[in-house]
């Protein structure tokens, strides 16, 4: 198995426990690999990502010492990029598999599945390959699976149900860019990117203001993921954008976790809320 390129574990407490009966883990799978998280009683006990590319998923999990446990619940949110929202009254089950071609290619291979986003009134479709579905079916038979916008965005409406004005929030993974815009609670934009330098995420942050009109010197502008203070996607962002800062996070997390910084891996970490 490759090295991870993040990894932590408050081993003194997973020692203690069985994970059977005292936790439950959320899983991330898609776009830039596979992460997990270990929860008991509400608090993260183990965080572990690999930026793995699918082919080599299989020979992850199997060496993984955790991910082949069973735990009290398990959820995957699948990070696809094939991926629309539909409001309710526009959205028919029946006809699922008819919304993604308008957005996306080569879509008629892939299992379509459909989340309901209640802050919204929306559905989340989104489709997977059938090897994404196989490592699910075989590794997590008895887990729940949604998308990650479905979570995601429940998340940050919830968490900013008393802002007014407008935010926003960029999500950065090794190789993909979520950027959500809100406006007084409202979602305005959800999209995903992908990107090969700061100069493209820079680019799709600037492009996503102008279509929307947000204002670059009003606007809150909020980073969680892969970007620090001193990055120079941060640097760039701030050149253009007056009110930057990152995403504090609401997960209560063991003390003996090492090394994560507060905005990190901020999807993986609330799905669990």
């Amino acid at each position: 198995m490759s090295n991870p390129s993040f990894s932590s574990f408050d081993l003194k407490t997973l020692e203690q426990l069985d994970t059977t009966s005292d936790c439950s883990i959320s899983i991330e799978l898609g776009l830039s690999g596979i992460g997990y998280c270990i929860f008991h009683n509400q608090e993260m006990v183990a965080i572990e990502w690999y930026n793995t590319p699918l082919s080599q998923l299989e020979k992850s999990i199997q060496n993984s010492d955790w991910l082949n446990k069973d735990f009290v619940s398990s959820h995957i949110c699948s990070t696809t990029s094939k991926t629309t929202l539909v409001p309710s009254v526009l959205f028919s089950e029946e006809h699922k598999a008819k919304y993604l071609p308008f957005n996306h290619r080569k879509v008629d291979q892939l299992d379509i599945l459909t989340d309901r986003i209640e802050q919204i009134d929306s559905f989340c479709i989104y489709g997977i390959t059938k090897a994404e579905q196989d490592i699910i079916s075989t590794f997590f038979p008895k887990s729940t699976i949604s998308h990650f916008s479905t979570k995601y965005i429940n998340h940050l409406l919830a968490e900013n149900k008393n802002f007014k004005g407008q935010k926003i929030l960029i999500n950065v993974t090794y190789n993909h860019l979520y950027i959500t815009v809100l406006e007084n609670n409202f979602l305005l934009f959800f999209n995903i990117f992908r990107y090969t330098n700061e100069h493209d995420c820079t680019y799709f942050i600037l492009f996503t203001c102008e279509q929307l009109n947000l204002n670059l010197e009003t606007v809150h502008l909020e980073f969680s993921g892969d970007v620090s203070k001193d990055s120079t996607l941060f640097d760039l962002v701030y050149t253009y954008v007056r009110k930057v800062d990152f995403r504090k996070s609401y997960q209560s997390i063991s003390p003996l976790i090492d090394g994560l910084e507060n905005h990190q891996h901020f999807p993986l970490i609330h799905q669990h809320l």
